[in-house]
């Protein structure tokens, strides 16, 4: 049988190996770099490349880098064989499969672009990570709370514009959806990204009588479950009802605030919509209230549209305030709690919350519905 044919060209000596120990030691991690580096990119160009080689080559070249690979794997500590490894298949990579061969910076480099580039596909149309920018979801999320959002769920969107793609379902009632503030309305929002509970989906007859929420005529299951002496934020000086609540199979707390003798609204704001536009509201939200509202004291959500509220009920500057939300601007559903502090006016060199860390932000029912909530 005959020997594969050596390659031509002459084989450069191998670089002396230091004695001296510092010198030693960046010689063996550069030397480690350099044969890993061979292993995986020899390989690779061996796979694809291999038949536009001659046979003896191939052979010769796989041979070498057999023996290469089979050092690595073994880790091998061996200097001198792993010097006398790597030199004559580096030097015949060049000369035989050179046209297709990168440097190592270029592979590095390639990686990198690469990397960047799936990083920014999965923000576009996968998941993206949020900051809650506000209190208005106390007592369900914290000001300062960072959770990754689900945004291919709703529909993956084509950046810089409303159009959405690959749509798998649209928002149910109950869940936390991160959308872009829909108006120009002046109110400081615009161009920043918002969270809200999803209360009202199309065709869905909304009220809200005494801090109950009606849904098509029906009050949801609602239950007292204690007070909050600070409403969730330290220093408020406000104090809450906090309620367990049920929809569509998702239970949440909420919270609202109890009446005292310095504050000038009672309880907050107990019932909605309003016969007449309330102070403080945009003008997007006339269509709540009489003449625009034909159901009145209900609200029909329109097509094309959901209504959504934050937790902290008489702290949320929401779909009551600003108006309803496009379902062309819901940008994602809430998923993973990533990120989270013990202290609301501290955002990352400060105590983390493992207690509440990787945790889900929906929490279901038992047997996933409300009927015996």
């Amino acid at each position: 049988m005959s020997q594969p044919r050596a390659p031509t060209g002459t084989t450069a000596p191998s670089p002396p190996i230091p004695t001296d120990p510092k010198k030693l030691k960046h010689f063996q991690s550069e030397l480690r770099e350099r044969c890993t580096y061979l292993d995986e990119s020899g390989g690779r160009l061996l796979r694809k490349y291999r038949k536009a080689l001659p046979d003896d080559v191939a052979q010769l070249l796989e041979g070498q880098w057999q023996t290469l690979h089979d050092l690595l794997k073994a880790k091998s500590k061996d200097l001198h064989a792993l010097l006398e490894a790597a030199e004559p298949l580096d030097q015949n990579l060049t000369l035989h499969l050179g046209k297709w061969r990168k440097s190592a910076s270029r592979e590095y480099f390639d990686s990198i672009v690469w990397a960047v580039v799936l990083t920014l596909l999965i923000r576009i149309f996968v998941f993206e990570a949020f900051k809650i920018p506000t209190g208005s979801m106390i007592p369900t999320l914290q000001i300062h709370d960072h959770l990754f959002v689900n945004k291919f769920l709703y529909g993956l969107k084509i950046p810089f514009t409303r159009l959405k793609f690959l749509t798998l379902r649209q928002p149910h009632r109950g869940e936390i959806i991160v959308f872009e503030y829909p108006y120009k309305d002046g109110s400081g929002s615009e161009d920043k990204d918002l969270i809200k509970r999803v209360i009202g989906v199309p065709g869905d007859r909304i009220r809200l009588v005494n801090n109950v929420l009606q849904i098509n005529g029906k009050p949801i299951p609602r239950k007292v479950i204690g007070e909050s002496a600070d409403c969730g934020q330290e220093g408020s000086g406000a104090r809450c009802v906090m309620a367990r609540e049920c929809l569509d199979g998702v239970v949440y707390t909420t919270q609202h605030h109890i009446a005292r003798p310095d504050e000038p609204f009672a309880n907050g704001r107990p019932d909605w919509p309003t016969a007449t536009v309330p102070p403080g509201a945009e003008e997007n939200a006339a269509v709540y209230s009489l003449p625009a509202n034909k159901n009145f004291p209900d609200f029909v959500v329109p097509e094309g549209f959901v209504l959504g509220m934050g937790d902290n009920r008489d702290n949320s500057q929401d779909s009551r305030f600003f108006g309803l939300i496009p379902l062309d601007t819901i940008k994602g559903k809430a998923g993973v709690l990533w990120f989270a502090t013990r202290d609301q006016t501290c955002e990352w060199l400060c105590a983390p919350d493992l207690s509440r860390m990787f945790s889900l932000v929906h929490e279901s029912a038992p047997g996933g519905t409300c009927d015996t909530f």
